[in-house]
């Protein structure tokens, strides 16, 4: 399967291009690091059967420090230990829509989508994506 979103990319600060990972050691522990990794396999997996062939990740791992100035993040962030990703999606939202309307394949990849109401920016729409605990409902969606 082809790699759409690397772990390279997923630890990058989006804005400075410094990955995480060595700027921040005491954060990105070896759990941190598989459940990363468990996440990626489970989103590449879900947007190769959605023949998306490139995303931009517009955040990915955060670290407490980073975490913490982020406008609206949860305290305790998914994104912190490596259970969260967020993709840059257009005005339109097309990709969060696309990925909203295909509830089962969230379900298959075990994948909860962020409600796209709360994912619209002020320049910038994103798709959040995680695999975090939640009691099950049908549509694979959650609002913060």
């Amino acid at each position: 399967m082809k790699e759409i979103i690397t772990l390279e990319a997923y630890t990058q600060d989006p804005q400075t291009k410094v990955d995480r990972r060595t700027a921040f050691p005491e954060d990105w522990t070896k759990e941190v690091e598989e459940n990363a990794k468990k996440l990626l396999k489970k989103v590449n997996e879900l947007l190769a059967e959605l023949n998306v062939e490139k995303v931009t990740v517009s955040s990915g791992f955060r670290p407490a420090d980073v975490n913490k100035q982020v406008a609206n993040a949860a305290k305790r962030s998914y994104h912190m230990n490596g259970y969260a990703i967020d993709i840059l999606d257009d005005q339109y939202q097309t990709l969060g829509k696309l990925i909203a309307g295909k509830p089962e394949l969230l379900k298959k990849y075990e994948l909860w989508i962020e409600d796209l109401t709360s994912t619209k920016g002020k320049h910038t729409n994103w798709v959040h994506l995680d695999y975090g605990i939640r009691s099950d409902r049908p549509s694979r969606m959650f609002k913060p």
